[in-house]
């Protein structure tokens, strides 16, 4: 009987050991944009894309700005500058 709980108890451990192997990146990227709203969108989609490409599901709601800067040169085509980071589910 003791090896059959033995036997039933390291089943339900390798039926778990899949969830133990997930783990959650915390992605960093920047990107620029024509202003606040475009710089944003654009780091945000590098965040997503980096994240599937490792086969992921990224966390849009742990999206957060990081750092910003808008150019003083008023020539710059893409003066606002944005740091995000966004956590990455990965399996």
């Amino acid at each position: 009987m003791k090896k059959l709980h033995a036997a039933v108890l390291a089943g339900c451990l390798l039926s778990l050991s899949s969830l133990a192997f997930a783990e959650v990146a915390n992605l960093t990227n920047s990107a620029e944009g024509a202003n606040r709203d475009a710089g944003i969108a654009a780091v945000k989609k590098k965040l997503q894309d980096a994240c599937t490409e490792r086969k992921g599901t990224p966390d849009a709601a742990s999206f957060e700005v990081v750092f910003e800067k808008t150019s003083e040169n008023p020539n710059v085509p893409k003066p606002y500058y944005v740091d995000g980071k966004m956590k990455c589910d990965l399996p």
